[in-house]
């Protein structure tokens, strides 16, 4: 019987029985994939389609196709012209983008400028204008949904994202002013992150870089000058040297940066007495940095990898501060009172050691990669508070605080190809030990030595296909967290805690026409940092204090969200609900009413969506990004005392201009506009419109680059919120010294980026320092 159906089988379907496989991949000029794109199997001569297939997200396909005959493929996507190849298995199939020209102007924007993944949204850097504009900072600047400088970027909608390269977090924010943007191939944003990450990430910014190949000596070196009300100075050095497979770099950095502060503070207390005060404010503060990185990669083979990477960081001299404030305090209209206070801080920050340790390879269709990760940080600071007073008479009051930071972290990925997709499984452990004290003789109350030590253990697993259906991801991670809060070296049970949390995330991706749609779900945690759950008392005057909160619970975060991407259009719309959020919060002190305590609490809820839109042409040497978006929440706050709803969007809008012009010259102008509206218990009560502008030129075939730039020219780039609590209405005004001229030369000798694989672990922990 068994053989009967065999031959029947054979019979019926003689092409199936003697099939052969056809593979290959669709890029496009760029070498970057191009998924969805549609391969069909045409007969000769005929031309009759006899399969086809769409490739993935990698852009890779698969079909099949009968033997002993002539075939041929057809290649075709929306936004690029259909190409024709014989049909080779293993074959590297380019697409040349679709062009159209409208009179005399040729637009160019045709071609996605972004394009939906697995897991976020990658826009293309290389071999376009992007490519030219200096630092990786100066990049993500320009890139869809992201906004911020100086490494510390958000997404919007998300909050502020964790930035990799090559999968490998950046320690330090100096990383992407290391990074030339000539080095980076893509930069794909992952709003949803997936449960590989730690659950406490709301965003991913990962770049990737152009691999670079070639033994030999490498370096390129970054000199910048900053002028405006100060001058700043950093310089850095970044160096690579290869022979045959091993790998071995070192970076040095410095920086030597003052920020000058001024503002005004207010603030309404409603008691006994209406008290009031009003503050004016004259800050200056020094930073100095002396940085270095020194590693080692070693390629076994093509398939196996390992290496090591050794960070340090330190100052060489003090970091200081002087903040200079002047109060005159009201009771019911009447002069309570004026005073001066001069706060007086010196850091010592301890050097600090990173060190990573991996191993990346393949075993069959195994892939296994492997971290271990130790830091050691910290900083001893001394401070001294001037307080003079004709009323209250004169005093100085001296601190002291010491912050001690240790951490371990390994974390274990495997992933095996699985039906039409990859699944990902892995674990991480983190185990973190922090010793903060401060000491105050002056100030009965303000003594305190904090120690945690948490734990946490987490196991996840991740799996991603892509069908003729479209393409979908779908994860689960667990995470077993364990915190031991003593303080005095006492343990209190009240505010220690243990969390046994599932993290669930799904995804779906479509193609429908010219429009790329993902679908997306995510569950996070947001953690309290040390920060928010120390129970030092910062003092500030006679009737304003700041402190942490040790009974702070962690938010946990479910977002829905919805991404489209259509030619030069993209756009997107989500969903918030936060539960247990963790907001600023302003408290009456318990021995003197009067006195404010600036803190933190969770809330019960907080629900919220998110849109954005942006548009980004091409006409000629003129390349804008137009884009804008709205930010709205829901919270009530009757059930806490106070008769008010925070509901007032917030609105954002910015337009970024690069000129490409002859002679290698480069000019970008942008704009942007932030809303008055509400966040979280904050409201921003003023508008805010910035303007940069930067002019370039490279010489020596790219290798030496001059970039003038001015930021904040019309100086407007403010720091304004206002909290409204029960018995306190509370307000601030900052401006910061953001308008300066700078002038950056880069130089590059046969630059190439380390091969390093090492992603590191305990991330997540360690930005909580």
């Amino acid at each position: 019987m068994r053989k009967f159906l065999f031959f029947l089988l054979m019979y019926i379907f003689p092409e199936i029985a003697s099939a052969q496989t056809i593979t290959g991949i669709v890029k496009d000029t760029a070498n970057n994939p191009i998924s969805y794109a549609v391969v069909i199997l045409c007969s000769l001569p005929d031309t009759i389609q006899v399969n086809y297939v769409i490739t993935d997200l990698n852009g890779n396909f698969e079909l099949k196709s009968p033997e002993n005959k002539s075939f041929l493929l057809q290649i075709s996507h929306a936004n690029y012209n259909t190409c024709y190849a014989s049909a080779v298995t293993g074959k590297t199939i380019t697409l040349e983008q679709e062009v159209i020209t409208v009179g005399e102007v040729v637009v160019k924007g045709v071609r996605p400028i972004s394009k939906l993944t697995s897991d976020g949204v990658r826009t293309t850097v290389a071999n376009t204008t992007l490519s030219e504009m200096g630092t990786g900072n100066d990049v993500l600047k320009r890139i869809p949904m992201v906004s911020g400088n100086d490494g510390d970027f958000v997404v919007f909608g998300r909050g502020k994202a964790k930035i990799y390269i090559n999968n490998r977090e950046v320690r330090d924010p100096t990383e992407l002013d290391n990074l030339n943007s000539a080095d980076i191939q893509d930069v794909e944003v992952i709003s949803n992150p997936g449960a590989r990450y730690d659950a406490t990430v709301s965003a991913i910014i990962n770049i990737k870089t152009t691999s670079k190949k070639g033994d030999g000596f490498s370096f390129n070196t970054r000199s910048s000058f900053y002028t405006g009300e100060n001058n700043d100075y950093i310089n850095q050095l970044n160096t690579n040297y290869r022979r045959g497979n091993l790998d071995i770099f070192a970076n040095v950095y410095y920086s030597d940066i003052t920020n000058l502060q001024t503002g005004d503070i207010s603030q309404t207390v409603s008691v006994d007495t209406l008290w009031y005060q009003n503050n004016s404010i004259v800050g200056v503060s020094h930073i100095n940095k002396l940085n270095g990185t020194i590693g080692a990669n070693y390629e076994i083979d093509d398939k196996h990898y390992v290496g090591f990477r050794y960070d340090l960081k330190s100052s060489p001299k003090y970091d200081t501060g002087d903040i200079y404030l002047t109060s005159d305090i009201y009771a019911d209209d009447i002069l309570y009172g004026k005073s001066k206070n001069r706060e007086l801080k010196q850091t010592h920050n301890k050097l600090s050691s990173l060190t990573n340790l991996y191993y990346a390879g393949k075993i069959n269709k195994l892939s296994v990669d492997f971290n271990v990760d130790q830091l050691a940080s910290g900083s001893d600071a001394e401070m001294k508070n001037i307080e003079m007073s004709t009323e209250f008479g004169d005093r100085t009051l001296n601190s002291t605080y010491n912050i001690d930071n240790t951490l371990w972290a390994t974390k274990l990925q495997l992933s095996y190809p699985v039906w039409k997709g990859k699944l990902l499984v892995g674990s991480e452990y983190v185990d973190i030990s922090r010793a903060d004290s401060h000491i105050n003789d002056d100030l009965q109350g303000f003594s305190s030595r904090v120690d945690i030590d948490e734990q946490n253990l987490a196991f996840f697993a991740d799996y991603k296909a892509t069908t003729k259906a479209g393409g979908f991801s779908i994860g689960l991670r667990y995470e077993d967290a364990t915190y031991d809060y003593l303080v005095d070296g006492i343990a209190t049970k009240n505010k220690s805690s243990s969390y046994k949390q599932w993290f669930p995330n799904a995804s779906f991706s479509k193609k429908i026409n010219a429009v790329s749609m993902q679908l997306s779900y995510s569950s996070k945690v947001v953690r309290p940092t040390y920060k928010e759950l120390s129970n030092n008392l910062t003092y500030g005057n006679r009737l304003l204090l700041e402190t942490g909160n040790p009974y702070l619970k962690p938010t946990i975060k479910h977002d829905v969200s919805l991404v489209g991407v259509w030619k030069i259009l993209q756009g997107s719309v989500s969903y918030s609900h936060k539960i247990d959020e963790i907001v600023t919060w302003i408290d009456r002190y318990a021995t003197d009413e009067k006195v404010s305590v600036i803190t933190h609490r969770n809330i019960g809820d907080l629900q919220g969506i998110t849109a954005f839109i942006m548009i980004a042409p091409t006409f000629g040497v003129w390349k804008p990004k137009l884009s804008g978006g709205m930010q709205k929440q829901w919270l009530d706050l009757r059930q806490y005392g106070l008769n008010a709803k925070l509901n007032d969007p917030l609105l954002f809008a910015s337009l970024n201009n690069i000129f490409r012009l002859p002679l290698n010259f480069m000019i970008n102008i942008d704009g942007e506009y932030i809303s008055k509206g509400h966040s979280s218990t904050v409201y921003l009560y003023k508008d805010m419109f910035v303007v940069d502008f930067g002019i370039a030129k490279s010489f020596l075939n790219k290798s030496l680059s001059v970039k003038l730039s001015v930021s904040d020219i019309f100086n407007q780039k403010l720091n304004t919120y206002q909290i409204v609590m029960p018995q306190t209405d509370f307000k601030n005004l900052y401006r910061s010294d953001s308008r300066e001229i700078s002038l950056t030369v880069r130089y590059n000798f046969n630059s190439a980026r380390s091969k390093y694989k090492g992603s590191t672990a305990g991330e997540s922990a360690k930005k909580r320092f």
